[in-house]
């Protein structure tokens, strides 16, 4: 069983404590790989490390062009060998193999996308009103940055962060999920072939209190970029006050699905479906609360439920298969325990409801796709993300009550609007408290569209046409361009 240490100055860094964590594989609950069990020790060398490489300037002075060039560099390493990356990340979360194929063929272009968007900052004259002055706003790295990553989709996410932030001249930590690693530490070591100075990316693997809170709290952190729960997210904005150190927060989700009588049926169904049940559900932006008028609320939810009977469980490894496990035990028994809290508050279970059993797998983090009907606003299953295949259903007779029920929620990640009407569409997109609506569509992300939330889903956004922006610090500085007078003349 392969032992996977920390990530440091471009070597690998066994842990202080000599303690490691098993990497169990989702789809048969068995270890297949230990990562190193950091602690402050760890979380101390690698942000002194990342910090030591920023002060010289190695990384952080270079222009802007020569940074370019070397994320492009790295975005050409991955474009040729992505896919040495899949298994790792297969095998450690779970996931389709069908759907981290495509994610990783493409990972390169968010490193070439936020290179490019670099070499766009320049220095900007700032108008002001005092003679003699000239004005100029600059634009600056903040320093070390800690990228805590989760585990349904590792190095992507991770690739959000860090790409904007290495082309802002920014040194990064990254602190992947102790569920999901290895593809984090793979992909670590295929960074040190690049032209990417030893420092500048740096790996440290284990808990959120053990090794996650000691790189939040390091004196040398100035930034921390953060994706998870709600409640690890507060965790993390709480932390890293104490040292007033500025946080980006991406959090949970309990996103609503709006359709109308004049939606497309055929699309209406392939996007909700897409929604909820693409990755297991285990998605930050999913679906899950399908909020349809009455008047053809039992046609849709018929559509959704044939559907859902149809998908068949098995290897994530295989491309056929199209319901993997969850990601963990601990989160398919958190799951399946709101499933039963719904039976239990009365909700109608209409569609699958318990753990699928995998004949080939029997051991695996199976759960059947469910759909829950007679949801009501008071219901756990419609308050609280489940971040798993579940989806509840409410009904509604007008357009009001509609947006009322999309916004009845402490979230506000994502939401979906479903009609005909473009005007409707855009009345309603305008009206849903959510950082991201799709209309007709659902669930797609691309480097130059801003994704974040408001309420309880976080705040600050990652990608977009701002996304450098986030990473850099503005100076403002000040030329005088006429000698200084005598400030006490006799």
């Amino acid at each position: 069983m392969k032992r996977y240490s920390h990530f440091i100055n471009g070597r690998w860094h066994p842990p202080d404590n000599g303690q490691w964590i098993d990497a169990i594989d989702p789809s048969t609950g068995e270890p297949w790989a230990r990562i190193a069990r950091g602690n402050a020790v760890d979380a101390d060398s690698a942000v002194a490390c990342a910090d030591s490489v920023f002060q010289s300037g190695e990384w952080s002075m270079l222009p802007a062009r020569d940074r370019a060039g070397h994320l492009f560099d790295l975005a050409g390493i991955l474009q040729e060998r992505w896919p040495e990356l899949v298994e790792f990340e297969v095998r450690d979360n779970g996931k389709r193999i069908s759907e981290v194929r495509p994610q990783f063929s493409g990972l390169h272009t968010w490193y070439r996308y936020f290179a490019e968007q670099m070499l766009q900052i320049e220095i900007r004259t700032l108008e002001n009103h005092i003679p003699g002055i000239r004005n100029q706003a600059c634009f600056e790295p903040y320093g070390v940055v800690i990228a805590i990553t989760p585990w349904n989709s590792p190095l992507m996410i991770a690739a959000w962060k860090i790409a904007p932030a290495l082309a802002a001249g920014n040194t990064v930590v990254i602190k992947p999920s102790e569920h999901a690693s290895v593809s984090t530490l793979e992909f670590a070591g295929l960074c040190s072939d690049s032209s990417i100075p030893d420092g500048v990316i740096n790996v440290v693997t284990g808990t959120g209190p053990e090794a996650g809170e000691p790189l939040v709290c390091h004196p040398d952190t100035r930034k921390v970029t953060f994706t998870g729960s709600d409640p690890g997210g507060s965790k993390v904005a709480q932390a890293a006050s104490r040292g007033v150190v500025p946080v980006t927060l991406e959090l949970g989700g309990k996103s609503p699905q709006v359709v109308f009588a004049d939606a497309d049926m055929d699309s209406t169904v392939n996007g909700i479906l897409s929604g909820i049940f693409l990755s297991n559900g285990q998605t930050c932006v999913a679906g899950s609360r399908l909020i349809v008028t009455s008047r053809i609320a039992n046609q849709l939810v018929e559509r959704i439920v044939q559907k859902a009977n149809s998908l068949r469980p098995g290897d994530p490894m295989d491309e056929n298969t199209q319901i993997a496990p969850l990601a963990n035990e601990a989160h398919l028994q958190k799951v399946c325990s709101m499933i039963e809290k719904a039976k239990q508050e009365g909700a109608t279970c209409v569609c699958g409801g318990k753990r699928a059993h995998v004949s080939t797998h029997p051991n695996g983090y199976y759960v059947e796709p469910t759909v829950f009907t007679n949801v009501t606003p008071e219901m756990e299953i419609w308050r609280e993300e489940v971040f798993g295949p579940v989806l509840a259903v409410a009904s509604f007779d007008c357009e009001d009550d509609a947006i009322s029920l999309a916004n009845d929620t402490r979230y506000g990640l994502a939401a979906g609007v479903w009609t005909s009407d473009r005007k409707r569409a855009e009345r309603v997109a305008k009206q849903i408290q959510a950082g991201t609506v799709y209309i007709n569509h659902y669930r797609s992300v691309d480097p130059g569209s801003p994704i974040g939330g408001c309420k309880k889903s976080g705040y600050g956004r990652e990608l977009g046409p701002d996304a450098v922006r986030a990473f850099l610090q503005i100076k403002s500085v000040w030329h005088g361009t006429e000698p200084c007078t005598d400030p006490f003349p006799d």
